[in-house]
């Protein structure tokens, strides 16, 4: 194998200097603005050339963005527009999946980046967690202290916006959340600027930065700041800009769209101020690159610049491609030339601003050509000491290119690759992955949607004489029936677990003498291997001998783990380890795709927890539950020996309800089952008859449009809440049946909660219910509509907004015994 053959790049992850991590950061986001190789598009690349202006929009969460605002600065007007979203999301409620808190928050940083690529926008982020509904700036604060506002700043000396939109200034009321971000960005703007402030930054090669224009939105009723032509046709795409930004808006998909289209809201007129009072003039939304011109920068060769762009605009949509690649050479030429006689005295920041206007050529360029290189990886997850094969297949039109060199990878440090005998159809790398290989970790990556791909596919072409390289992150892409997956590449262990059931609730004074564990062990590695898998258990249980198995390459294999039980066992939650040995290495992991979104997959340890509860459960007690959508409690009620039926459609209008103790309706599902509110009067007729009808939270337009329960009561909107989880409790009847049968109810009880107490209280009901539970966050009056008891007939009817699909899967034994006797009514003789 000759040296031209081998492989000829090699990337550095460490990132120390300035210059590998921003080129790092522009070469993600033109990713997501450049794999469409459509007309609009190309000629919308050749526009943004055109324009040096950048835009950093800042909010505080995926949705709440203005989509039509981003799609037309970007797609309209061809200005460099980021999103900066402060939280990715994690703290809200799945309208899709199962998942929920960090695994969430991934689902919707998928979301929001499928939508920028239709708003035609960059996306950043901070690293301050959201953990859902904050009533107060003072409580999001204490959240956020130590990562919002230093990595807003950090995001705004990175991107060196020229205008910054600060989607929430101005906002004094509502979601905590959004009046901090309102609070902190123009703090932000003003620290960015400041060569004393974040000295960190500065050191990692980051310069200070001063932003020209904070712009806020104008929320007057009789507005006067600028208004912004949101509902123009593109002429390019044929659709308003309000139009393409709701395509992409709708992918906000875990969030529930259905409230979204034909929202009067997004028909409003949307009009731009600036933040100080000052006059605005919309020009300065797009710049053109003329406007660059100085001291430092002559005028001559930036005209001639935008001459030869305006050429191959024109040319574009002539199709005639040679001709419109040709200009596009001529502009980079003219920067190309530009930047190599730069003064020394010039500056760092003229240089960096030519080199933007190159990169937005380069991009444009790629596109005219359709330049584009398919990276196919024969395996996606990738373990450390093996080696896998990269097939580069390069694509581009006929007769535009003069030149086109062979493709080439980008690695991690220490990988190597080399080069299989010449395919016609491209290029096969067989990549090397050292025995201690790491997944390289930039300072910021969290900056980004995701990380760096592992393996980068680059080519390099010319044009009269010009030279601009493309690129493309490797993949594996698994076709099934229905769909086509496309995974991007991940350093996994040999050997992953995953356990089921991730928790086992037990009963103190009836707990079986032994458990069971299923663990799927999986072998990642491409030999045989023998493995053996076995589980860590307190002190006092026992385990069965670890389990051995042989692998004679990838695959699964299932190991039934069983636990003995001690005679007595403390209440309290115990981990229990599943492990797996290869090697004299012990790996505890689980890696697993997220059921959602099965391209990433998700690392956590592969424990099991049995939580021990004082419980009292009724003998036989029968419930009949009616599920939204991947709702987890049924599972566990059966765990503590709740038998469990689900109601299906059918069941519910044409079952024989009566022999159920309790019916539970789950979270939304009113929302979601359409046959709910046909079979609600039977739920009622249930619990007239001596059922115990239960209903968690439903929303207030679902609960309005059904009204399904048996006495007047309203869902509050705007939404009551208590989302302090550990917030004072009151029992304004310590002794109602709600709190005294099966399980006595105590303050102990609504110790340990997670992320909230609840959500959707009623806000008025009927005096026909009680309602024996006060609760109040710091600073606010008490509330008592998050769980209010009503008899009817011979039965009861109970409406509860506590966030119990949030507390039984994480096993809170005070949640678990309170649900209990919320179900177990009827019992109360």
């Amino acid at each position: 194998m000759t040296a031209s053959l081998m492989l000829s790049i090699t990337r550095n992850f460490t990132r120390k200097t300035f210059a590998i991590f921003f080129l790092l950061a522009l070469a993600l986001g033109c990713a997501s603005r450049t794999q469409a190789q459509s007309l609009p598009d190309t000629v919308e690349a050749i526009d943004r050339a055109r324009v040096s202006t950048r835009i950093l929009y800042i909010t505080a969460h995926p949705d709440d963005e203005s989509s039509r605002v981003l799609t037309y600065l970007a797609r309209g007007l061809g200005a460099d527009v980021a999103l900066l979203s402060v939280t990715r999301g994690e703290g809200g409620q799945n309208a899709l999946g199962p998942e929920q808190g960090a695994q969430l928050g991934l689902l919707r940083t998928d979301e929001l980046l499928a939508a920028t690529r239709i708003y035609g926008v960059r996306l950043f982020y901070t690293r301050a967690p959201d953990l859902g509904y904050s009533k107060t700036v003072e409580e999001t604060q204490r959240i956020w202290a130590g990562t919002a506002f230093d990595d807003m700043v950090r995001v705004i000396r990175t991107f060196r916006p020229h205008i910054v939109i600060n989607n929430w200034g101005g906002v004094s009321s509502g979601h905590g959340h959004h009046q901090t971000t309102g609070i902190i960005t123009p703090q932000a703007v003003a620290a960015a600027a400041d060569p004393k402030m974040f000295n960190a930054q500065l050191a990692d090669g980051l310069s200070p930065w001063q932003v020209q224009t904070v712009l806020v939105f104008d929320r007057d009723d009789h507005p006067h700041g600028v208004r912004l032509p949101v509902e123009e046709i593109s002429p390019l795409q044929g659709k308003s800009y309000t139009e393409i930004g709701l395509e992409g808006f709708l992918n906000h998909r875990t969030q529930g769209i259905a409230g979204v289209l034909n929202n009067p809201f997004f028909r409003r007129p949307v009009y731009v101020k600036n933040a100080d009072g000052s006059d605005f003039a919309s020009k300065s939304l797009a710049q053109p690159i003329t406007a660059l011109a100085g001291s430092s920068i002559p005028r001559a060769p930036l005209e001639s610049a935008e001459r030869s762009l305006a050429r191959a605009r024109a040319a574009a949509l002539a199709l005639d491609w040679p001709s419109a690649a040709k200009a596009l050479a001529a502009a980079g030429t003219d920067v190309r030339a530009l930047s190599k006689g730069l003064a020394s005295s010039a500056g760092p920041q003229s240089a960096y601003e030519l080199a933007r206007i190159k990169e937005n050529i380069d991009a444009a360029l790629a596109l005219t050509a359709a330049l584009r290189l398919d990276a196919q990886a024969d395996r996606r997850e990738i373990v450390a000491g093996e080696s896998f094969n990269v097939r580069l297949e390069p694509k581009h039109r006929e007769n535009v290119l003069d030149r086109i060199d062979k493709p080439a990878l980008a690695l991690p440090a220490g990988w190597t690759a080399n080069v299989q005998p010449d395919d016609p159809q491209g290029a096969i790398f067989v990549v090397h992955t050292p025995a201690a290989a790491v997944t390289p970790q930039g300072k910021a990556d969290w900056m980004f949607p995701w990380p760096p791909p592992l393996v980068v596919a680059k080519q390099r072409a010319a044009v009269a004489g010009y030279e601009f390289e493309a690129e493309a992150p490797a993949v594996m892409t698994q076709a099934t029936s229905t769909h086509v997956e496309i995974a991007p590449l991940t350093l996994v262990p040999a050997v992953t677990l995953h356990v089921e059931p991730r928790q086992f609730l037990l009963v103190e004074k009836s707990a079986p003498k032994q458990i069971a564990i299923l663990a799927r062990v999986h072998y990642y590695g491409s030999q045989p291997a023998d493995v053996t898998a076995g589980i860590d258990v307190p002190p006092g249980w026992s385990s069965a001998v670890p389990a051995s198995l042989h692998f004679d390459g990838p695959g699964d294999q299932l190991v039934r783990l069983t636990i003995s039980l001690p005679a007595t066992i403390p209440l309290g939650s115990l981990p229990l380890q599943a492990t797996a040995t290869l090697g004299g290495k012990i790996f505890r992991d689980s890696v697993e795709p997220l059921p959602t979104l099965p391209a990433r997959l998700w690392t956590e340890p592969a424990v099991t927890f049995a939580r021990v509860l004082d419980l009292r459960v009724p003998e036989n007690l029968r419930v009949g539950y009616v599920a939204g959508e991947n709702d987890p409690i049924p599972e566990i009620l059966r765990q503590i020996g709740v038998q469990v039926e689900m109601l299906d459609p059918a069941a519910l209008a044409f079952g024989d309800l009566n022999r159920f103790d309790a019916i539970a309706i789950g979270i939304r599902a009113y929302e979601l089952r359409a046959d709910l509110a046909r079979s609600n009067q039977r739920l009622l007729d249930f619990a007239a008859a001596g059922g115990t009808l239960v209903v968690q939270y439903q929303r207030a337009t679902d609960w309005q449009r059904v009204k399904p329960a048996p006495f007047p009561a309203t869902v509050g909107a705007p939404t009551v809440r208590t989302t302090d989880r550990n917030s004072p409790v009151r029992l304004l009847n310590p002794e109602h049946p709600l709190f005294t049968f099966p399980n006595r109810i105590g303050q102990d009880d609504f110790r340990g909660w997670v992320q909230e107490r609840g959500l959707y209280y009623f806000s008025q009901f009927d005096a026909r219910y009680e309602a024996p539970l006060g609760l109040r966050d710091p600073g606010e009056d008490e509330v008592t509509g998050g769980l209010v008891y009503a008899r009817t007939g011979k039965g009861f009817y109970i409406y509860t907004g506590l966030a119990f699909f949030r507390q039984l899967p994480e096993g809170v034994p005070g949640a678990v015994r309170l649900f209990v006797n919320l179900l177990s009514q009827s019992r109360n003789k």
